[in-house]
């Protein structure tokens, strides 16, 4: 840990090299216990990459630990990404498209909130793209319109309007969200491009059989 509290730019060199072990591991044809111990080896780094940022920001190294939030989510999306390729084979279907939604989301604020070209982007969010396109059936979703009652900041805990930060920046290795407590819901539509991917019709029900979405099995209640 001493070596990047003193030299922050090892930190980006180590992660290229981790994350290009984990993406040659990212492939459909790996072998399930390789990609399940891969995982394991992700996890276990990203808990030192917690310490090491709680390092930096009790030396009041701000912008070192926001490159540790980068760093950390990076190779979080790449977790996700092969957690996916796991669920596939094992046949959880719904858990690996939950995993690819967690990956495309993870990794779209690391886009969002870490300085442009601190660390090598390199076609990912493509990546995963084409993953929705190739792997999974077409798939119809929810989205909800509604009146936030109450919400607040993740950073201070205020409510918006009392606050100072700024949504989707980082502060002390934290991404900024405003956090919904409250909403008085309106409405519920059917929508191509939602917001949240999470929310999807799980099944659908033709001339009384109901269908998985997923994996197009019928199922029962």
């Amino acid at each position: 840990m001493k070596v990047f509290l003193e030299n922050p730019n090892l930190l980006i060199k180590e992660f290229n090299e981790m994350a290009a072990i984990s993406q040659m591991k990212a492939y459909i044809t790996v072998g399930v216990e390789i990609q399940k111990e891969e995982i394991e080896i992700l996890n276990n780094y990203r808990k030192d990459l917690k310490k090491i940022k709680k390092a930096f920001i009790k030396k009041n190294m701000e912008n070192e630990a926001n490159l540790v939030y980068c760093i950390d989510n990076s190779l979080l999306a790449v977790q996700y990404e092969i957690k996916m390729l796991v669920n596939i084979k094992e046949g959880k279907m719904n858990e690996a498209w939950s995993n690819l939604v967690d990956a495309q989301g993870t990794y779209r604020n690391v886009l969002t909130a870490c300085p442009s070209g601190l660390l090598s982007q390199n076609g990912y969010i493509e990546r995963l793209a084409s993953y929705e396109k190739l792997l999974f059936p077409k798939q119809f979703f929810h989205s909800v319109g509604g009146i936030i009652k109450k919400n607040h900041c993740s950073i201070c805990k205020q409510t918006f309007k009392n606050c100072d930060h700024i949504k989707g920046k980082l502060y002390k290795g934290e991404l900024c969200c405003r956090i919904i407590t409250e909403i008085d819901l309106e409405e519920i539509s059917l929508v191509e491009n939602p917001a949240n991917k999470h929310c999807r019709v799980l099944t659908i029900e033709t001339k009384g059989k109901k269908t998985d979405t997923m994996t197009l099995r019928e199922v029962s209640d």
